[in-house]
């Protein structure tokens, strides 16, 4: 017998006989219909309990990736398979959910692949349990991925974006072990986030005398460029119009996204940075703002003689402010709007009554300068054990070539000779996109020059000339 995940440390099966764990959370015990668990599964996003989504991922401190708004919209534009969504309910009300996405199987007859919902286009993915629930959690998620694998049997399951401290890892592996499943776990990114002190006046001593000079000589300088307003929320006329003139409110919308793109089309690193707003990561984000309740998407920008020159975008979760994207102009980086946009994000998340404010996964050169904490979000990828050869390695191919990055990773050699790569494969598009939006430019110039020679009365009358001659 092989397992596909070789090498992986999973615990071993308990036995069936041996009865109840006696902690009580046996995942043995979710089968038992006394446990009064009712088990819904959809195949569409169609009919989704949104309201309950979003109510059980605040009441269980989750970020807002993990609730409807994100997750639809980046299923939508920028995920893969077909939706599975999991709905556990004791005696109506909603304990447990879990939103994936089934990949169908590839060639050669491996086995279809569940993904979370949005997987690739989210920082963070669990599934939900009430906190407050009189069924144990891990109960909970194993009636979750029961359900999942009776809909889907045999599937591999490749959960990623989990962080650390999430209580599924342990769950999900325990679980695994029961139905005869190998379990596997891949550190996955570095998330940084900066600790607050509980009032205003606090994080401003710690700042420093310097610093706090350095941010008003910023402040003026920005204010000698022209008349300047801060405007905390970017999409307060929106949310005016949303419920009295929803044409308009898309109007002003699809107006404010226009300048975000602008802004990052303006930036000194434009041609080497992505461009969230633009393609279908510009159409995940403003379907996200169109749905969210307000308070949870956060745009605050800087304008200059009413032009937008710098902005920030936030997620407000029950924990955390979550920074995602910020951009600025490079006609205005010497006055440092990024720095300033920052320092008054962190102090409104203070006065909201948050302690931390997530920077979000990567390893930009602005987060290295701050007082932070560390944490990893991880990939548990479980699969059936106990297969012979051919099957298991399958199986280990079809894993691999999803999780071969953060494979590579473990070595922190291979790990850092696979961003380098990563990056300058990343800067080389860049280049070659900015090269071809250059010369279409160029043909697109030519061809009006052209039709305007065509059109110039001198012309046009010496070429009626030859051709009467002819």
């Amino acid at each position: 017998m092989v397992d596909a995940l070789a090498g992986a440390l999973t615990p071993a099966p308990r036995d069936p006989a041996a009865g109840e764990h006696p902690d009580g959370n046996s995942p043995a015990l979710v089968r038992d219909p006394a446990q009064g668990l009712q088990v819904t599964v959809r195949r569409s996003l169609d009919g989704a309990p949104v309201p309950e989504w979003r109510a059980l991922a605040v009441r269980g401190g989750h970020p807002p990736f993990c609730g409807p708004d994100w997750s639809r919209a980046v299923h939508e534009h920028l995920g893969a398979g077909e939706p599975l969504i999991v709905s556990v309910r004791r005696q109506g009300r909603l304990l447990a959910f879990g939103a994936f996405a089934v990949l169908a199987a590839g060639p050669g007859g491996s086995r279809p692949v569940v993904t979370f919902l949005g997987a690739g286009g989210s920082d963070y993915a669990s599934v939900l349990t009430e906190p407050e629930s009189p069924v144990p959690s891990p109960r909970l998620v194993a009636a979750v991925l029961d359900a999942v694998l009776t809909e889907v049997p045999g599937a591999l399951l490749d959960l990623e974006r989990v962080l650390q401290d999430d209580p599924l890892l342990e769950a999900a592996t325990s679980w695994a072990a029961a139905r005869g499943y190998g379990a596997r776990l891949l550190r996955q990114a570095t998330v940084h986030a900066v600790r607050l002190p509980p009032t205003v006046a606090e994080h401003d001593a710690d700042l420093g005398r310097h610093a706090r000079h350095e941010e008003r000589r910023q402040w003026r300088r920005l204010a000698e460029r022209g008349e300047l307003v801060v405007v905390d929320d970017l999409l307060e006329g929106v949310a005016r119009l949303r419920e009295s003139h929803p044409g308009a409110a898309e109007e002003r919308l699809a107006s404010l996204v226009a300048e975000l793109a602008a802004v990052d089309a303006a930036h000194p690193r434009a041609a080497r940075r992505r461009q969230p707003w633009r393609g279908a990561s510009g159409r995940t984000l403003t379907q996200f703002l169109r749905t969210a309740p307000r308070g949870v998407a956060q745009l605050s920008g800087l304008r200059v003689d009413g032009r937008l020159v710098a902005y920030t975008f936030c997620l407000a979760g029950p924990r955390a402010l979550h920074g995602y994207v910020q951009s600025y102009r490079a006609d205005v980086a010497a006055t440092g709007p990024g720095t300033l946009l920052l320092l008054r994000v962190r102090r409104r998340a203070l006065l909201s009554g948050y302690a931390e404010l997530d920077l979000m996964r990567g390893e930009e050169a602005y987060k290295r300068r701050l007082e932070r904490t560390t944490r990893h979000t991880s990939r548990l990828v479980l699969a059936p054990a106990g297969l012979g050869p051919l099957p298991a390695a399958l199986d280990r191919a079809v894993l691999l070539r999803r999780t071969y990055r953060d494979e590579l990773h473990r070595s922190a050699r291979l790990g850092r000779s696979v961003d380098a790569l990563s990056g300058a494969a990343e800067v080389v598009r860049a280049d070659v996109a900015r090269r071809a939006g250059a010369v279409r430019a160029a043909g697109r110039r030519a061809a009006g020059a052209h039709e305007a020679v065509g059109t110039w009365r001198p012309v046009a009358w010496v070429r009626r000339a030859r051709a009467g001659r002819r």
